[in-house]
């Protein structure tokens, strides 16, 4: 690739091949060629401007990643670019001018590529191009006539006066590789490499149930709960490990009750949505080389875990202008803390028409508690049917021993 003196090099190439097709010429006058803005130089000359850079997409885009996932650098990270010039003509004559641009454009057709020979020896005669490296880079630099609109080069010679205008071809350079300065970290080399192959199946991993079996919910408890991930191919195959990942964690133990379930102790009783996830870990290729373990894993599955509403009172509430006011205290499960978004919701019971009261708390840091104490105000006096709601998740009523809900109303 190249330093950064990539691009005056080009810029001093194209003027060296133009200069030099200037002077085989055998005009009166010889033509000054130098880069410069549109209406810069006197009589007979040339002006290479450089108006617009931009990216080279297909040469870019073979960069891999620079850097490993921990930020070192891999790789020298470089640019890739393409140049576009407008070379402006201005000779004592239209005759002259005309002639400029003709030598000019048979110049550069006869000339498409920057050789390595070229850019290596531009420095001697172009101080602002000295030192480059451009002449190592793998592909050469290719200069190729752009057509350039009405429109576009009307709005470039806007930026000059008006009597200033001279006819313009326009060429576009490219690519140009540029390197970075950083020197990028000692990578070592490959030691051996091992080739295998071995049939894959994924494991399957279809839903997540609690204790009260497929479908039903999952309910917070005092107690540990118990999960089971059902679908096929779950159990580890001669030689395999098993791994089962909840919330990016990996979970243990696991135990294999068929190839289409797998059991786990829930680590977390956490109100909310929950992600798990059944990875089957192949034995390793070569072990002489590496202890790696191709994984084969299952699709994530989320699951919710409800929060329980245990008990809930309203002790001494006051009462003014047919409002109430006091606080509740509420019995739930799991414990919770600062850090659970909580609301306690209230729906009327004899009101006409009914009222839903939403009560948000913020529970006060410390340890988490499984006794909340809510503040309430101006709450209308009724009888409320009432539903915890954590992160998002309300929780539902426990069955009776008939199936029936066993809601849960305070008096207010």
């Amino acid at each position: 690739m190249s330093n950064t003196i990539a691009i005056p090099a080009v810029t001093a190439s194209i003027v060296a091949i133009v200069q030099a097709r200037m002077n085989a010429a055998g005009l009166v006058a010889t033509p000054s060629v130098a880069p410069g803005t549109l209406d810069s130089g006197s009589a007979p000359c040339v002006a290479v401007h450089l108006y617009r850079v931009e990216r080279n997409g297909y040469r870019d885009n073979e960069q891999l990643a620079t850097r490993a996932s921990d930020g070192q650098l891999r790789q020298t990270p470089r640019a890739a670019l393409d140049l576009h010039y407008l070379l402006a003509f201005h000779g004592t004559d239209e005759y002259e001018t005309h002639r400029l641009m003709a030598i000019a454009a048979a110049g550069l057709a006869a000339t498409p590529d920057i050789s390595r020979a070229l850019v290596a020896s531009v420095g001697s005669t172009y101080v602002g191009a000295a030192g480059n490296d451009l002449a190592d880079a793998d592909e050469l630099v290719r200069v190729t006539p752009e057509s350039i609109s009405v429109d576009e080069i009307s709005r470039l010679w806007a930026l000059y006066q008006p009597d200033t205008f001279r006819p313009t071809l326009g060429y576009s350079a490219g690519p140009v590789i540029v390197d970075a300065d950083e020197t990028p970290g000692t990578v070592l080399p490959v030691a051996g490499f091992a080739l295998g192959a071995r049939p894959l199946s994924s494991p399957r991993l279809d839903a997540v149930a609690g204790p009260d079996g497929p479908g039903a919910p999952i309910t917070a408890s005092a107690a540990a709960i118990s999960l089971s991930l059902l679908g096929a191919a779950l159990a580890p195959r001669p030689g395999e490990a098993l791994e089962v990942l909840i919330d990016g964690v990996s979970i243990t133990p696991v135990n294999v009750t068929s190839d289409s379930e797998l059991t786990v102790q829930l680590p977390s009783q956490r109100p909310g949505v929950h992600r798990v996830q059944v990875l089957r870990l192949g034995a390793p290729i070569a072990p002489a080389l590496s202890m790696t373990r191709p994984p084969t894993s299952s699709a994530t599955v989320n699951f919710t875990i409800l929060p329980k509403l245990v008990s809930i009172s309203a002790p001494g509430p006051t009462h003014a202008g047919g409002l109430s006011s006091g606080t509740l205290t509420v019995d739930v499960e799991p414990a919770l803390d600062h850090s659970n978004r909580i609301r306690i919701l209230l729906d009327s019971q004899t009101l006409n028409p009914p009222i839903a009261v939403a009560i948000p708390f913020n529970a006060p840091a410390g340890p988490a508690t499984t006794t909340l104490h809510v503040p309430f105000s101006g709450v209308a006096i009724d009888s409320y049917r009432v539903t915890l709601e954590v992160e998002g998740v309300r929780s539902i009523p426990a069955l009776d021993s008939s199936h029936h809900y066993q809601l849960l109303v305070v008096a207010l």
